[in-house]
């Protein structure tokens, strides 16, 4: 019997080492010892949802503040108030799945461009 083509394409995949970085490679399934929830993938996707709508919440107030912060004067207020963009972006971050991450604002830039229209 002739080996499917699937299986073939995986073996060679295997051999050729293209799964060996796979992530939770030799890391135990998550859950496995729970008992069987039928609604497991419901009960994730609303997870996933509620992190997905807090970045997108997030990335609206950044976006909105950003504005009102490079209107400052002082550029120890700007930049205290672009760390602080910065800090609520990092505690983000480290509670959520990669997929919903925010990018961490470019203060230096956002100051070289301050400095430029404050000097116009």
């Amino acid at each position: 019997m002739e080996e499917p083509w699937i299986e073939r394409v995986i073996r060679e995949a295997q051999e050729s080492g293209k799964f060996d970085d796979a992530a939770g490679v030799g890391q135990p399934i998550p859950d496995i010892d729970r008992p069987y929830d039928p609604a497991w993938w419901a009960r994730r996707w609303l997870v996933r949802e509620r992190y997905r709508e807090n970045a997108a919440e997030l990335a609206r107030n950044v976006v909105e503040e950003i504005p009102r912060i490079l209107a400052g004067t002082v550029e120890s207020e700007v930049r205290a108030g672009l760390e602080s963009l910065n800090t609520r972006i990092e505690a983000h971050n480290e509670v959520c799945p990669s997929g919903n991450a925010l990018p961490r604002l470019d203060v230096a830039g956002l100051l070289k461009e301050w400095a430029v229209r404050r000097d116009r």
